[in-house]
């Protein structure tokens, strides 16, 4: 690694972050968070941070994360509509880049676009940019709750490039026989993990209820958190009124928590630049390795207990950055659920009960707003690598299904070299992988996961994936089949136990257990 004053002065470098949170109580309206305002806030904080020298006019290039509303098929304002979400903050703060984009959906967004500026900066494409990104959903929940009238519409427009939502994470066959919003997505794929490890469903409570517990650890210290408070793997193994069964492997504090009212702010440049514009080098954070790759539909992937996309990304981001897993220091791995920790502590080779796999307290306890979730993994990184000079940090994050990976490795240090990384050969290898053929037929399978979906302790409706020699299937559990609703919610493993389906009407049931 060289030293600072001895590189190449296209390196990309991130010279300021700032956060903001806001712990509204719903008393006081004209004290409610604003989607435009929070994020404007952030990025005055991030180019304070940067330098007390006016920058926004070297501004080039903004990528602003798409908002939760904007990325749903039918947008949902019940406070106005926001014609243009990136003018809106943008024209505020009277920023004038030549280039703006609103980025897709999911929660890869910050980290590939750290990424791709960065691929940008190096090329002198662009010199100076920006991300930014925020939510405001506990506002919008408290105040619909509450029955309050808030004003967030805004007619401010000029001409961006907006990528659109592009949530095409799921397909119609998926659809038709269960699976949908994440965390019932995620449980099946969390249950076939259980399944691998070879732990009962009550081992598997209290081994994930460790990992979440040092996770709000971290959040519990953390200024810039919805959520700071600790809370014990007693508590969070446990179902309670305060930590209520949702899904088969889900309580509550096991996933993300949208209602958050937080922003964060990213500022990128070169070494050049920042040295034209005399930002301070203790300021300097580089990016070293990284990558990103794209993953098929769940049904159409090998193994539901595995990800390919993540191991991938991790791996290249350690081999382009000349590392290895025990030179990282800090870990920011992407928490929406429990899975994606486990795979990613997988791929790093570490035990993710003892290892600190955030920076933030993650988005169970910190918070998850929505796609800028790692705008803040990376913000805290970033001030984490700044105190602890020379050490390397990564960050895992993940949008979609497992669908879209992104990583990225920190340091103060300055990489020997850099180049635009090329991910070609790791997205063939996921592309063309032996395709799965998904069934419409009646016939029996070896279960490789389920999901159940619990209302009030009660199981209500639910799917199995299961597999035989000609293929996959998913099947539908019927609302009326009591029975076999009660009996999955028990403690007997029925992973790789073979069930019987019927394939009725367009639609694939399980019918049977064979046990």
């Amino acid at each position: 690694m060289k030293e600072n004053f001895d590189i190449n002065d296209n390196l990309p470098i991130i010279v300021g972050v700032g956060q903001v949170v806001k712990q509204w109580n719903g008393l006081e309206l004209n004290e409610a968070p604003n989607p435009v305002d929070i994020i404007k806030e952030a990025i005055e904080v991030a180019l304070c941070d940067a330098s007390d020298v006016g920058l926004k006019e070297e501004i080039d290039y903004a990528a602003i994360i798409r908002t939760f509303p904007d990325s749903l098929p039918m947008p949902y304002n019940p406070f106005g509509k926001i014609i243009n979400l990136p003018a809106a903050v943008l024209q505020g703060l009277k920023i004038k880049p030549k280039n703006v984009l609103y980025t897709s959906a999911g929660g890869e967004q910050p980290q590939f676009q750290v990424s791709s500026i960065s691929e940008k900066l190096y090329n002198s494409e662009i010199e100076f940019a920006i991300i930014a990104g925020g939510e405001v959903n506990g506002a919008l929940k408290r105040a619909v709750k509450l029955g309050a009238k808030l004003d967030w519409a805004s007619n401010e427009d000029f001409s961006i490039t907006d990528n659109g939502p592009k949530t095409d994470f799921i397909t119609e066959y998926e659809l038709k026989n269960g699976l949908g919003l994440p965390p019932q997505t995620y449980a099946s794929m969390e249950d076939g993990l259980r399944a691998r490890l070879k732990m009962s469903v009550a081992d598997y409570a209290e081994y994930t209820s460790k990992i979440l517990s040092n996770l709000s650890e971290v959040a519990s210290k953390n200024e810039y958190a919805q959520f700071p408070k600790y809370l014990p793997s007693s508590f969070l193994s446990i179902p309670s009124r305060s930590n209520y069964r949702l899904y088969n492997n889900y309580l509550k504090w096991s996933m993300a928590q949208d209602a958050v009212n937080q922003s964060a702010a990213i500022i990128i440049t070169t070494v050049r630049k920042a040295k034209k514009l005399s930002i301070p080098q203790e300021k300097w954070v580089y990016l070293h390795g990284y990558s990103n790759i794209e993953d098929t539909f769940v049904t159409h992937r090998p193994d539901i207990s595995k990800s390919d996309a993540i191991s991938l990304v991790i791996n290249k981001a350690l081999k382009t950055s000349k590392l290895n897993p025990t030179d990282i220091e800090y870990k920011e791995i992407y928490s929406c659920f429990p899975i994606v920790l486990i795979l990613a502590a997988e791929a790093l080779g570490v035990d993710p009960t003892q290892e600190c796999l955030t920076v933030t307290g993650g988005l169970p306890f910190f918070g998850g707003p929505g796609n800028n979730y790692s705008s803040h993994g990376i913000a805290a990184l970033v001030e984490s690598l700044r105190k602890d000079r020379g050490a390397f940090g990564l960050v895992l994050a993940n949008g979609g299904f497992m669908s879209k990976e992104s990583s990225g490795i920190y340091s103060t240090k300055a990489p020997d070299d850099w180049s635009v990384i090329d991910n070609k050969d790791d997205q063939r290898f996921v592309d063309n992988r032996p395709s799965v053929n998904l069934l419409n037929e009646d016939c029996k399978a070896e279960i490789e996961g389920f999901c159940l979906k619990y209302d009030r302790d009660i199981p209500q409706s639910g799917y199995v994936i299961a597999k035989n020699d000609k293929g996959r299937i998913l099947a539908k559990i019927k609302t009326n089949n009591h029975k076999m609703l009660k009996f999955l919610s028990g403690d007997l493993d029925v992973v790789g136990k073979t069930a019987k389906f019927s394939y009725e009407a367009g639609y694939n049931y399980i019918v049977d257990l064979n046990l």
